[in-house]
């Protein structure tokens, strides 16, 4: 007794459907992803690059920051310095300055940081040329005229007193620093 077992395979003329996409469902996708990334990459670089007033704005406050860092951490005087010719911003240490005096006079507790260290710049930039100083003062004198103005933070925290309106187009900007913090506080003007 043999036993054959047969299995017979139909084939039908309709076609089963497979699954996946087609050529043209993936072009219409990646069609629509590339128009909503287009409308999205001009707010993206604006957002990228900065405004020249924020810009500029920024700068500055870096550079004090930066300046009273260094004042404090290393016990060394440090100065901003803002050069009028064009618009560079430097903080560096204060050239020759007397070993451990302090903004009043007194003497500091912190000893002064080895000077080979203190050579460099710490912070340096240059504003857009659009934006126009129309106000500068350091320790209430007037600076305008001068080719070069420096703001100095001494190791006890303290700063000269400054005084800077930044302009442009676009708004006013009135920088000053606190000086018994030597803290910046941006104010908007216009």
């Amino acid at each position: 007794m043999k036993c054959q077992l047969r299995v017979q395979r139909h084939r039908s003329s309709s076609r089963t459907p497979r699954a996946g996409f087609t050529l043209v469902e993936i072009m219409v996708v990646i069609g629509i992803l590339g128009i909503v990334l287009a409308m999205g990459v001009p707010p993206f670089v604006r957002l990228v690059q900065k405004d020249p007033l924020r810009q500029a704005v920024g700068d500055i406050e870096e550079g004090c920051n930066q300046a009273r860092a260094r004042a404090i951490l290393q016990g060394v005087p440090t100065e901003l310095v803002i050069r009028a010719a064009d618009g560079q911003l430097t903080v560096a240490p204060v050239p020759d300055t007397q070993a451990g005096q302090t903004a009043a006079g007194a003497e500091a507790t912190e000893p002064l940081a080895d000077p080979a260290a203190s050579s460099s710049t710490l912070f340096s930039a240059r504003l857009h040329p659009d934006i126009a100083i129309t106000l500068l003062y350091v320790n209430l004198k007037d600076c305008m005229k001068a080719d070069e103005s420096r703001v100095h933070f001494y190791p006890n925290g303290t700063s000269d007193e400054f005084t800077i309106v930044l302009q442009t187009d676009r708004g006013v900007r009135k920088i000053s620093l606190e000086c018994v913090t030597a803290l910046p506080k941006v104010e908007v003007i216009r």
